[in-house]
């Protein structure tokens, strides 16, 4: 079965109708940059683009609103699911009355992602960043990074840093994307990003399952250690066309989607958490949030499985398209989700279509 994982990841991921989509979206660890040493970046809060973009009432009063206890969240569940139950009994019932005809609707489901592209983005340049990010200050995940005179490079499952400050490329330190005790098998480490002197290496398990965040200390000479591994419970966050983190001064923000089946007996079980990786943890362990090394908080909202999502320096949006098939009808339904990163509210609206990637949006105060 896993021999067929790694194919199986270069498609955008989808899930099936009856499975809701739990999106943790703001994963903010606060800690990142906790190791003392220089910044090598400092990026100011860019200046408004033009107003031909997508735009969000700041003033807006309504937002979501939360669960109010488990009990309220179960039933929800439980809706859902005799909501699921008798919609597939309709659509039995219409398709035994009227065989749909051929056609080539199942391609709209099914859609492929293309390769990702070079986008020339809207941010300014910065002397002290190497990377073509969309916001100037918010950094994007990637394979080489810059730290102070030296090139960081993620490749393979490794670390390398390479001395470029003379004018020549000069190798100086290498060191496994992982920790001594983690088995790498089945383990895609995708990205990175630099915050001061720490390094934090984002990859997704199928051995262990979730999102792997691994910390690496680099100095201003360029040598590499390894600090500790955290795992995020997650479905995996890859695409083709986008980067699963963000990061904004020493804040790391992720993307983790979760898919949730409301017929299971513990929806609870399916949640988003974080454990810090020890030889012999039981997957499932929830690590204590408040930890030194490693502090989270996350906001989640229940979507349909189709979505892309856009980092702002203060928000992150979600749009979400759910394609529903009635007998031989495909309805298309859509919401766009705005998540402070401040931690305040999220707010929804209801949309039509669906965007391209995150290159389709551009939040601005005009």
């Amino acid at each position: 079965m896993k021999d067929f994982i790694k194919s199986a990841r270069t498609f955008a991921l989808s899930a099936t109708s009856f499975i809701f989509s739990a999106v943790a979206a703001v994963l903010i660890i606060t800690a990142l940059a906790a190791c003392a040493g220089r910044a090598v970046s400092s990026a100011a809060r860019p200046n408004p683009p033009n107003s031909s973009a997508l735009t969000w009432n700041n003033d807006a009063k309504k937002t979501m609103r939360a669960f109010g206890s488990e009990d309220e969240l179960k039933n929800y569940f439980r809706q859902l699911a005799e909501e699921r139950r008798r919609a597939m009994e309709r659509a039995r019932r219409e398709a035994g009355a009227n065989p749909p005809a051929p056609s080539g609707l199942a391609g709209v489901a099914n859609q492929t992602a293309s390769p990702a592209k070079a986008a020339e983005g809207y941010a300014a340049k910065d002397e002290e960043s190497i990377t073509n990010t969309q916001h100037t200050g918010v950094d994007e995940g990637g394979i080489v990074k810059l730290h102070g005179d030296h090139l960081v490079v993620l490749r393979r499952g490794r670390l390398f840093t390479v001395a470029i400050g003379d004018g020549s490329l000069k190798p100086i330190s290498a060191v496994d994307a992982f920790g001594a005790e983690i088995d790498p098998r089945y383990t895609w480490y995708d990205e990175m990003l630099v915050s001061e002197d720490t390094i934090a290496v984002i990859g997704y398990s199928y051995e262990r399952g979730g999102t792997e965040v691994g910390l690496f200390r680099i100095d201003r000479a360029g040598n590499l250690a390894y600090r500790s591994t955290y795992h995020l419970r997650s479905n995996d966050y890859y695409s083709s066309r986008n980067y699963a983190s963000r990061l904004i001064g020493s804040k790391l923000i992720f993307y983790t989607p979760l898919y949730l089946n409301p017929e299971s007996n513990d929806p609870f079980g399916q949640f988003p958490a974080v454990r810090k990786w020890h030889k012999g943890a039981t997957p499932l362990t929830v690590c204590d949030l408040a930890e030194e090394n490693f502090k989270c908080e996350a906001t989640a909202v229940l979507g349909a499985p189709g979505r892309v999502f856009y980092v702002s320096p203060d928000s992150v949006y979600v749009w979400t398209t759910n394609w529903a098939r009635y007998g031989q009808k495909t309805n298309e339904q859509s919401m766009l989700y705005r998540m402070p990163l401040d931690g305040s509210s999220p707010s929804a609206i209801g949309v039509s279509g669906s965007p391209v990637d995150q290159f389709s949006f551009l939040a601005s105060e005009d």
